[in-house]
């Protein structure tokens, strides 16, 4: 009670505490939770990709799966508050975590006005944000916690209070179990910030190890009730994050997107290093904590805009620079030159001016203020109230539906949604989707799968990939065990494309890789694929470029395949990728292509020679290690 009085006894604390409230305020969602909608008829595959791996997080958890070896993904158990889909979950922990989400939003408010010399400048980067910030969140909500971790390190390096760590500590947890790679960037920030007060003497060394140690008790702890294999969990997410780097680059060319976000990080630089250097010189050790914390969580917002740098991605940069920004302290509460606060002006109109004026993306200011819409979710929330798959246009031939009845099966290269919609007992391999199956480890995980008697009894498939990949090397291990275990029952069409029913052989055998050979060869020379010889294909960075894939994405890499018609195709592929193996012997181009797989009978179109070609060669050894493998059974 004492605390309460002596905030409102100040004005300026009245007027600070009314702005954070208001702020946090706008920031609960209009929403309580996600309404999952029947997929169209439209003829495009693309469209189901990021619905379907949503929902099915929701349907791993409903079949008591556990996360690290069952499946694998980046999101983990708590990926409901990104994807905030229901089903299957209870409403009060939605509650919850959005109240949690809100006194983290109104404490930044509040604190930052509070601690802030400038309190004008502080004013309009807090307004900057709550106007750019859209009024549906999602992944970002990641973003977010690992914004709010830097916010209560920076300011318990100041004054090491036992609530700021209450919140440091429930931030890693909850992130380490929403997505893993917030979760794994969040331990080296937390502790630079309990390094720094160990070494300051600001608190009692016992009670800062004690705090070092509670998020990885809590984490041991959780994982049983979240069905958490630990091990597993961090190995693939650590694998999905390597592999996203390496193959799932996309250079967007969003108009501008490029020099505006260059000359933000300019401007925030110099301002940055300017309010830094009025510290005491001899508090080093501090300004390089700071720099750290600063830098780390302006780079991971970098890389996680631009490595996939479609619209969406590349927005969330302008939309979350201005919450860093806020967050370290530093840059705000110490700029008193008028050269910094004109700065700190252009470094928060840019956002508008890129957002809003170039790609004439709506600033919503009205939609954050009713909340009616969240109320009447709460009240009306029950575990299938946003399942609304049925009924729908999405329905697959009643033949097929009758051959797989209710017996398991699995969806390539990524459509659950089609499985859902039609009420059909859905068997996950680990790595849900083929995109992303993009190293050996994760290739392995589904291999393995698809190599025993838990392979389901039917796969759905369609030849389909992204970016333009060669989609039959997505999971080509995997591919193996298709066409030598399961046979093709039926072709059928849906949605304007050609689909095909697999079945499990009755005498299924499992695929052994008998290793025959390992040789080098040069990059850019013809390799002559055999029939049922299978090629893991090793190739080399040079010292660029591992620089270049840090702080930027892996150097591009093209796949060239010559076919027996003479013709030259041209597909993209990655390091990873190439890891992982190709096999094959003939060429691969749309679903009914695989027909001469399963049919001897057929005479597929037959490729000559692959050829790996590196956009840039500097960025790579001149010479690829490949090793030759038997497929028998």
């Amino acid at each position: 009670m004492d605390i309460i009085k002596n905030i409102f006894k100040d004005k300026i604390n009245v007027l600070s505490f009314f702005i954070a409230f208001l702020g946090a305020f706008m920031l609960i969602p209009n929403y309580f939770e996600a309404n999952i909608m029947p997929l169209q008829l439209a003829n495009d595959m693309w469209i189901s990709l990021d619905p379907s791996w949503g929902i099915a997080l929701n349907y791993v958890k409903l079949k008591n799966l556990t996360w690290g070896t069952d499946v694998a993904f980046t999101y983990g158990p708590l990926a409901l508050f990104c994807t905030r889909a229901g089903w299957g979950e209870n409403k009060f922990t939605f509650l919850l975590f959005d109240l949690f989400m809100f006194l983290n939003f109104f404490s930044l408010f509040f604190i930052a006005l509070k601690k802030s010399l400038n309190k004008v400048i502080t004013l309009l980067i807090l307004i900057a944000f709550c106007l750019v910030s859209p009024l549906w969140l999602g992944s970002a909500n990641s973003i977010i916690l690992m914004a709010f971790l830097i916010f209560w390190i920076r300011v318990s390096i100041d004054s090491p209070k036992l609530v700021y760590y209450f919140f440091q500590i429930a931030i890693i947890t909850l992130a380490f179990f929403i997505k893993f790679n917030t979760g794994l960037i969040a331990f080296p920030l937390f502790f630079a910030g309990i390094i720094y007060n160990l070494f300051s003497k600001k608190e009692k060394a016992i009670y800062l190890l004690l705090y070092a140690l509670l998020p990885i008790v809590l984490i041991i702890s959780f994982s049983t009730f979240l069905n958490v294999a630990l091990v597993p969990y961090f190995k693939s997410g650590l694998e999905m994050i390597k592999g996203y780097n390496d193959v799932m680059f996309f250079d967007g060319n969003i108009k501008n997107s490029a020099k505006y976000s260059y000359l933000l990080l300019a401007l925030t630089t110099i301002v940055f290093l300017f309010n830094i250097s009025v510290f005491d010189k001899r508090k080093w050790f501090k300004n390089g904590v700071v720099l750290f914390l600063i830098g780390t969580s302006i780079f991971v917002l970098f890389k996680q805009s631009f490595v996939r740098a479609d619209g969406g991605h590349v927005y969330d940069f302008f939309i979350y620079l201005p919450l860093l920004l806020l967050c370290n302290l530093d840059f705000h509460i110490y700029n008193n030159k008028w050269f910094l606060k004109v700065i700190t002006l252009v470094i928060l109109f840019i956002p508008f001016k890129f957002l809003a004026l170039e790609q004439v993306k709506t600033i919503e200011i009205k939609g954050k203020f009713p909340k009616s819409n969240y109320i009447s979710g709460l009240n009306n929330f029950t575990t299938t109230s946003g399942m609304h798959l049925t009924p729908n246009d999405y329905k697959l031939p009643n033949a097929v539906l009758q051959k797989i009845g209710n017996k398991t099966v699995d969806v390539f290269p990524w459509n659950i949604l089609l499985l859902l919609q039609n009420n059909l007992n859905y068997h996950p391999r680990p790595v849900l989707q083929s995109y992303s199956a993009y190293t050996q480890y994760l290739e392995n995980m589904n291999f393995e799968h698809y190599n025993s008697k838990n392979a389901p009894e039917f796969v759905i498939y369609e030849v389909a990939g992204i970016d333009n990949r060669y989609a039959f090397f997505d999971e080509s291990k995997v591919n193996v065990a298709l066409i030598k275990n399961y046979l093709l029952i039926e072709t059928f069409d849906f949605d304007g494309r050609k689909v095909q029913l697999l079945q499990k052989k009755q005498d299924f055998k499992p695929i052994k890789l008998e290793k025959i050979k390992e040789y080098a060869m040069l990059l850019n020379s013809p390799l002559v694929p055999q029939k049922d010889v299978f090629y893991e294909i090793g190739i080399y960075n040079s010292i660029s470029g591992k620089i270049t894939s840090l702080f930027s994405h892996a150097p591009e890499i093209r796949l060239e395949m010559k076919t027996s018609d003479g013709y030259i195709k041209e597909y993209r592929t990655s390091k990873m990728l190439l890891e992982t193996g190709i096999f094959c012997n003939q060429y691969i181009s749309e679903t009914k292509s695989l027909n001469s797989l399963f049919d001897s009978k057929i005479d597929g179109l037959k490729i000559k020679y692959y050829i790996i070609k590196p956009v840039d060669e500097s960025f790579f050894n001149d010479k690829i290690r490949i090793t030759e493998y038997k497929i028998t059974q």
